[in-house]
């Protein structure tokens, strides 16, 4: 049986939920407006925090109010004629007592004073039955909107509070998303960022053999004699050429066996007299024809002959092993 994972789990969606977070989200939560996954972390988190139950109580009553809003009842068709006539007469009697102004009718004014103006300190006889007043159209009107006033005011005012309430949870939710998307607009700013660096260093690289190319081309169309190297039996499937001009040389290799980390290639111009002097060491390439600029500065001025031998890692100041390649200058 599988059992339910606890908000204290690292992995569980509760987890990341702080109390603050949890106060502004429990107005959406009693109302059902969150997403699925975040209704179960706020679960999650009010079944380990038991004080919050008197809030979410709270949260839960003030919803039940929207119950007790009155429903909108639709008035009789003939209510406003009936209500004009009644005030009409009303007006009209007050107008015909005002112009029976005579003596005569003021000596006995107080018989027809109105009984809303008598004495409401007269004590009647034990005999006598209180005289029971009959409310005017306008006081009953009156009692009738004020009973009406405060539920419906109470009911307006919790429906408007509970609106807000959605409102600032839909936008809080809104925000939070925003943050989100931008948290990873920026992340992959920053990756393609990161390629950008990449194939900026990617074209300098080419830009670089690209010059060097052009380099060897320029060596290659300027040369004034060409030495041609053959294999020696150590390596007689190996070819060559040997470019010189003023002050440099190009050097042309092809089919060389590899060799291994302890080994190396070095090239040696050998003048008529006196011991070979090293041109530099030749980096080992796997397969395909290998282009190498040889300066010389040290240029021999009697030179006979070129050569190619395996050397230790770093070269040597004498050749002293095996020749592979070998060419007599012209």
């Amino acid at each position: 049986m599988n059992e339910i994972p606890s908000a204290m789990e690292p992995n569980h969606p509760s987890s990341s939920l702080t109390h603050e977070m949890v106060l502004e989200l429990l107005p959406a939560y009693v109302l059902a407006v969150l997403e699925p996954d975040e209704m179960l972390a706020v679960q999650r988190y009010l079944e380990d925090h038991p004080e919050l139950e008197a809030r979410l109580a709270e949260l839960e009553a003030t919803v039940d109010l929207l119950a007790l809003a009155p429903e909108e009842v639709e008035p009789p068709a003939r209510a406003k004629e009936a209500l004009m006539a009644r005030v009409m007469a009303d007006v009209k009697g007050a107008q015909a007592s005002r112009q029976e102004g005579s003596p005569a009718s003021k000596s006995g004014a107080a018989a027809v004073l109105p009984r809303a103006q008598a004495n409401p300190l007269r004590q009647t006889s034990p005999g006598e039955k209180p005289i029971r007043q009959k409310a005017t159209w306008l006081e009953r009107w009156q009692g009738r909107l004020s009973g009406l006033f405060w539920p419906t005011l109470a009911a307006t005012t919790v429906l408007a509070l509970l609106v807000a309430v959605v409102y600032a949870a839909l936008s809080w939710n809104w925000t939070r998303r925003l943050v989100q998307d931008l948290e990873q607009a920026r992340q992959e700013i920053a990756q393609l960022q990161e390629q950008v660096n990449q194939l900026t260093l990617v074209n300098q690289r080419l830009e670089q053999e690209l010059g060097e190319s052009r380099r060897q081309i320029a060596l290659f169309a300027g040369a004034d004699r060409l030495v041609t190297l053959t294999g020696t039996p150590e390596a007689p499937e190996a070819k060559g050429a040997f470019y010189i001009s003023d002050t440099s040389g190009l050097l042309v290799l092809h089919r060389l066996p590899p060799l291994s980390p302890q080994q190396t290639y070095e090239f040696w111009l050998i003048p008529a007299q006196g011991d070979p002097v090293p041109a530099g060491l030749i980096p080992m390439e796997e397969e395909g024809v290998q282009t190498v600029v040889i300066p010389l500065e040290n240029f021999p001025p009697d030179l006979t002959a070129v050569g190619l031998s395996i050397e230790p890692a770093g070269g040597s100041p004498t050749p002293t092993g095996p020749i592979v390649l070998f060419g007599e200058v012209g």
